[in-house]
């Protein structure tokens, strides 16, 4: 297994949460801004709305974990549970924990706009940071063990898109602001590389020292 270099500058992740966050404290100075973001999208409407709602469902709470299962039974099944998907689990668990600890913590009310119904608090979105903490995890494992430059790139291109147009519907039916799911984003992102490299530091550890007692 090739080993990745993790290093701090993946921190700077937190800067577009932070962007976020300060928006959502000002929302009654940014309210227009963000209402001309769902404004706009909606133009594609009513031909957009069944691909959108399919994806939005793929990135549902239900989705998460249906691709995180499958992802596991997968790994399992390819000899590769422990480098992918047990590290896979646990940030897609970490991240749930850590949405919901921040929606309770920052309460932010849905956009009095939205299409639809939405339940538990606005910020930061839930599909934008469970999906991108479930992609970037898979990712991030993923380019431990693939080496051939295009399959690298591929992998890049589909595992960032993936969550960020998830996220885009989640703004196309007005169930969140802009501010919350760039924070969604930010914070997935920062939780799935803090996971996996957390994880590889006591993996590595373990096996370091199980060899060494052989």
């Amino acid at each position: 297994m090739k080993k990745e270099k993790y290093n701090p500058w993946y921190l700077l992740l937190i800067i577009p949460f932070a962007l976020g966050f300060t928006v959502a404290l000002l929302e009654e100075h940014f309210y227009f801004a963000e209402k001309a973001v769902f404004d706009a999208l909606r133009l594609m409407s009513p031909w957009a709305d069944l691909p959108m709602k399919v994806l939005t469902e793929l990135g549902s709470a239900v989705g998460v974990i249906s691709m995180t299962v499958v992802i596991l039974i997968v790994s399992a099944i390819t000899k590769r549970f422990m480098t992918v998907g047990l590290p896979v689990a646990i940030a897609s668990l970490l991240s749930r924990g850590v949405n919901i600890l921040l929606k309770n913590i920052i309460d932010r009310p849905r956009p009095d706009f939205k299409v639809f119904a939405a339940g538990e608090s606005s910020f930061p979105s839930g599909h934008a940071q469970n999906n991108m903490a479930l992609y970037i995890s898979l990712l991030l494992v993923l380019l431990l063990v693939v080496t051939a430059p295009k399959w690298r790139i591929t992998l890049k291109i589909t595992l960032i898109a993936l969550p960020v147009i998830i996220g885009v519907t989640r703004l196309y039916f007005g169930v969140h602001y802009l501010s919350d799911v760039v924070a969604g984003w930010s914070m997935g992102a920062l939780v799935a590389t803090f996971a996996v490299w957390a994880y590889f530091k006591i993996y590595n550890h373990l096996k370091e020292k199980k060899n060494a007692k052989a």
